[in-house]
């Protein structure tokens, strides 16, 4: 059984989507949390940079846009101009070192299809198998898309009957004409076009036939998205049901939504995922954990952790909303028969991600090598921010290695003729516990020639100390 478990509250929106007990796919939408990704904007070129080939377009959101030329919609083969307009839309969320991505080929996703506006292209989802219904469904998408644009049919149109193929369509031009309209009133920097909240979007972007029951635990929620089923004519709002709170942890969702944000996924036979997150990429080591049986060869066992690894991981890759470069270390296998199994396993249930993802194959070393679209933050950062003590690292000085700091400061100040006064050190109290000891006091006074005040600082970080010259520290 499929079912859609969507949790409203003032400050956040989650969606859970959850196949006979488990957790399949998770969306979260905050408040406080601005995702950019689809919307559409009348930017202004705030700088042409000719040797990253592309523009710097501010889009009034305190950071710039970055748009490479290739990216560009001509005029009359004219390229923008710094303090030029320029219809963009966002296609990946910012990070904490650069601006969002923008692009002038803009796209408008709706139910069954998607608009485009910088090409005449009429595409047909090759998931759609009958060549009857695909070429129904093209004569429909070239009579009704609008001249000058090009459309892409989605899978989701299979099934549906032709006028709400036909309905989907015009919804989009007329979108694409109130944006065009706005465009040419408003003075830009402007935002022209958002994506719908995640409720909506739901119905109208998530939900398939195989879906059972969505339940919410929002009354008004549950009645908005019937009426919107109604008014566009689709069937199944008997499916939407309300149910009062907590639904995530009634179905026993939450603990599997806690392991999202865990560094350390166990699998099933004892074996585990190690996901690590880089500037770069992404790293995902498999480890064999406690996984022992008897009567198995260590080849065998390594396969069958890994087959469980790749499901495991195309599950945790699409859930925590992880983008770019992806390397997944599995087991080292002898046999090339169950690396490429490892390999189609994994293709096969990446497959069911709506994010494009490609598995491109393994390397000598054995580390298998994926792409996937990045759009908008991985779910971690919607929830956590660098540790201000670490700074993001994990890790943080050892109180010795503190110390030793400590000593090469102080031979810097005796290199320089040494303070004229007693001396205080000011630090956070695991490293005081170390220059309190008699062996540190020795070495402290017979290198100073001075007498040494240690002072715990418990609001200090590891790694913050100061040497202060102390007038009323006493005599030597």
């Amino acid at each position: 059984m499929k079912r859609f478990l969507l949790s409203v509250m003032p400050e956040e929106t989650r969606l859970a989507v959850e196949e006979d007990g488990i957790l399949t796919d998770y969306l979260a939408e905050r408040t406080d949390r601005e995702d950019l990704v689809g919307r559409i904007y009348k930017g202004v070129v705030k700088n042409a940079v000719p040797a990253v080939k592309g523009y710097f377009v501010d889009l009034g959101i305190g950071r710039n846009a970055f748009l490479r030329r290739d990216d560009c919609l001509t005029e009359g083969g004219r390229l923008p101009t710094e303090g030029s307009s320029v219809l963009v839309q966002v296609v990946k969320d910012s990070t904490s070192t650069k601006g969002p991505l923008v692009t002038g080929k803009i796209s408008i996703p709706g139910r069954y299809s998607v608009l485009l506006t910088d090409s005449t292209y009429i595409g047909i989802s090759r998931k759609i198998r009958s060549e009857e219904k695909r070429n129904m469904l093209r004569q429909a998408a070239k009579k009704h898309c609008p001249e000058g644009l090009g459309l892409i049919v989605r899978t989701a149109a299979d099934n549906a009957p032709e006028e709400d193929a036909v309905s989907d369509i015009r919804r989009l031009a007329d979108l694409w004409s109130v944006i065009q309209k706005r465009a040419r009133i408003e003075k830009g920097p402007v935002l022209l076009y958002r994506r719908s909240e995640l409720a909506i979007r739901t119905v109208r972007e998530y939900l398939s036939d195989d879906v059972d029951e969505i339940i919410t635990d929002n009354e008004e929620t549950a009645r908005r998205l019937s009426n919107l089923m109604a008014d566009e004519h689709r069937p199944g709002a008997e499916r939407i049901r309300y149910r009062k709170g907590p639904i995530f942890r009634q179905y026993q969702l939450e603990e599997q939504i806690e392991q999202l944000f865990q560094r350390e996924v166990p699998l099933p036979l004892g074996g585990s995922l190690v996901i690590d997150y880089t500037e770069a990429l992404t790293a995902i080591d498999v480890n064999s954990g406690s996984f022992h049986r008897k009567g198995i060869s260590h080849g065998e066992a390594a396969f069958l952790i890994n087959r469980e690894a790749a499901v495991e991981a195309a599950r945790q890759i699409r859930m925590r909303g992880v983008g770019g470069m992806i390397l997944i270390d599995f087991i080292d296998m002898d046999r090339e028969d169950q690396k490429e199994e490892i390999l189609s396993l994994l293709r096969r249930e990446t497959a069911r991600d709506r994010v494009k993802t490609v598995v491109l194959g393994m390397t000598a070393l054995g580390l298998v090598e994926m792409t996937r679209k990045r759009t908008a933050h991985r779910l971690f950062q919607n929830y956590y921010e660098p540790c201000r003590v670490c700074r993001g690292s994990g890790y943080v000085l050892s109180a010795s290695s503190v110390v030793l700091r400590i000593h090469h400061r102080l031979e810097e100040e005796k290199s320089r003729g040494g303070m004229p006064y007693p001396i205080l050190i000011e630090c956070q109290p695991d490293v005081a516990d170390i220059l309190e000891t008699k062996e540190e006091q020795w070495y402290l006074k017979s290198t100073m020639l001075r007498s040494v005040r240690i002072a715990r600082r418990p609001d200090f970080r590891r790694e913050t100390f100061t040497i202060l010259a102390d007038p009323h520290g006493g005599t030597q």
